[in-house]
């Protein structure tokens, strides 16, 4: 009975000093105003300001404020801690001058008097971006592409005219990556107007960007979509068992996600999918889906392909089972928006994954109708290869 009573005293004198180390708030409060920050500097930088000071001497500094009015007229205020000694204040949708306040706070509430200035942040990131997208003609319909040095977290809205002269939002990409690409796709090749708008978090919006012509219209390059119901199964001396596991070759495209290729692992790289495409096409792009048939367990990991090159002929090969016989059309790499390491995940990489990998061709692509792609590399370094689909479109020429 003794050791129980010793031990919950000793309990009772830890949780007690537990409580003492969390509590750092004064046990009485002033009504006395700290000082003011001193040597504040600032440096204006895209839609805001970056601003370092010291702190006063006071030991019951809580935090420092800088308040402002945002780009919708509203009062707004960014804080840091009593641990740093600077601010940084973004959102600004334009060039015009701010006013700037910048307070001590302490432990009481109580508020010091401000340090004031007044200057011009530099241009909204993004309407830096706006001066770098171009919107160009592309395999059904437009590509849209732009640099974003900062990084900025933007979203970008893509339009088309309709019939009745009104603009319709096509697709939303949201994005932070430094330099992108998109497209939409699905248009005939007729003279058709596109455009864009760009927005940040803070609600800033770009003018509407259009195509470089001078009528807005862009003439999408004409494709169709392969019938994969024409696809042939070829098999070469090089190639590999694509029909491991639960994989099969006719798999990779049998228009279903839930199915694989798969390769056995004990075959060195590149390890090679051969196909004959049953038509003789100009390619204008195709789509690899990673495995998807465990919905995004196997997001850019467990065999999923990251880097490959694709081959084609129009007639087969004196001797196919040298990839040096074959005509190389491109190399490809898998790319995760984020770039976070394996089994982190954005939504953006989600949605990515869905998508699939789209790689386009170059115009003068020579035609082919026999199609073959060698396996370097694997997102997480696995021996083996699994994919669940590819897709190709182009442009038909003997069928």
């Amino acid at each position: 009975m003794k050791k129980i009573v010793s031990l919950l005293f000793i309990g009772l004198l830890i949780m007690a000093g537990c409580e003492e180390d969390y509590e750092h708030l004064p046990t009485t409060k002033d009504t006395v105003a700290p000082n003011k920050i001193e040597n504040l500097q600032y440096e204006p930088i895209n839609g805001g300001f970056n601003i370092t000071y010291d702190l006063p001497a006071d030991k019951d500094v809580l935090y420092v404020k800088a308040t402002y009015t945002n780009s919708k007229g509203e009062t707004s205020e960014v804080r840091a801690s009593a641990y740093k000694n600077k601010l940084v204040i973004e959102g600004f949708g334009d060039t015009s001058e701010r006013t700037v306040k910048v307070y001590v706070v302490d432990r009481s509430e109580n508020i010091s008097e401000p340090v004031v200035f007044t200057a011009a942040p530099l241009e909204s990131p993004v309407n830096v971006i706006k001066e770098s997208m171009s919107i160009t003609a592309d395999f059904g319909g437009a590509r849209f592409e732009w640099v974003n040095e900062l990084q900025t977290p933007i979203s970008i809205l893509l339009f088309t005219e309709g019939d009745n002269g009104e603009w319709k939002e096509i697709q939303t990409v949201y994005t932070s990556q430094s330099e992108s690409s998109t497209a939409i796709r699905g248009f005939e090749s007729v003279p058709t107007k596109f455009a864009a708008l760009i927005r940040d978090r803070y609600e800033n919006t770009t003018d509407t960007i259009y195509p470089a012509t001078p009528d807005k219209t862009l003439t999408p390059l004409f494709e169709e979509r392969l019938d994969k119901t024409k696809f042939k199964k070829i098999v070469l001396a090089d190639d590999t068992n694509w029909d491991a596991w639960e994989g099969d070759y006719y798999h990779f495209f049998d228009e279903k996600m839930e199915t694989i290729v798969h390769t056995q692992g004990d075959h060195p790289n590149p390890q090679i999918y051969s196909i004959d495409l049953g038509v003789t096409v100009k390619l204008s792009r195709f789509v690899l889906h990673q495995r998807a048939s465990h919905g995004t367990s196997h997001a850019y990991t467990h065999g999923n392909p990251k880097k490959y090159t694709v081959y084609g002929a129009k007639e087969m090969p004196a001797e196919p089972d040298n990839l040096d016989n074959w005509i190389k059309l491109r190399d490809c790499e898998s790319i995760k928006p984020s770039g976070l390491p394996i089994g982190q995940n954005t939504d953006e990489d989600i949605a990515h994954f869905y998508a699939g990998d789209e790689y386009t061709f170059e115009l003068d692509v020579p035609e082919i109708r026999y199609f073959r792609i060698a396996f370097h590399e694997t997102w997480d370094g696995a021996g083996y290869i699994n994919a669940s689909q590819i897709t190709f479109w182009g442009n038909v020429v003997n069928d």
